[in-house]
């Protein structure tokens, strides 16, 4: 599910609920996903949660992507504004609407999954320069 790129290369045995599986069993059904791919995600997004407060996990049509909580931002978007403005955090909180912390925060983030931002960011560049081909394509075709 989008950054859970890793090898797994070690196991975990737990307990849980009837309540906690049946809840599993269903989202997973809902994701069409696999519902070890799905614990696997849950617990691994529960434990960026825990050391990067202040960042969630939305699902997005390239996978689940690490966002600022209370905004429709994505960490990778911050992070690109930030760069923008040569690492200011203040200039990019005010040009976003988001408080310095909540920059900070995705910063913080950014600090240790760093692969996982650029890929992001490299993903979103191609597809907006493929969006504008196809656009320019569609704007030659109007005329002879």
């Amino acid at each position: 599910m989008g950054y859970m790129a890793e090898a797994l290369n070690a196991r975990l045995n737990t307990r849980i609920s009837r309540r906690v599986r049946n809840d599993l069993d269903a989202l997973a059904k809902q994701r069409h996903v696999d519902e070890s791919e799905l614990a696997r995600t849950l617990l691994d997004e529960g434990l960026r949660r825990e050391r990067h407060q202040g960042i969630v996990f939305r699902s997005t049509a390239s996978g689940r992507q690490a966002s600022i909580e209370g905004r429709r931002l994505y960490v990778w978007q911050v992070i690109e504004t930030v760069w923008a403005s040569d690492g200011n955090v203040d200039d990019a909180a005010s040009y976003l609407g988001l408080l310095p912390e909540q920059v900070r925060a995705a910063v913080r983030y950014c600090a240790e999954y760093r692969d996982e931002i650029e890929a992001q960011i490299t993903a979103n560049r191609q597809a907006a320069d493929a969006a504008r081909l196809e656009w320019q394509r569609q704007q030659d075709a109007l005329h002879r």
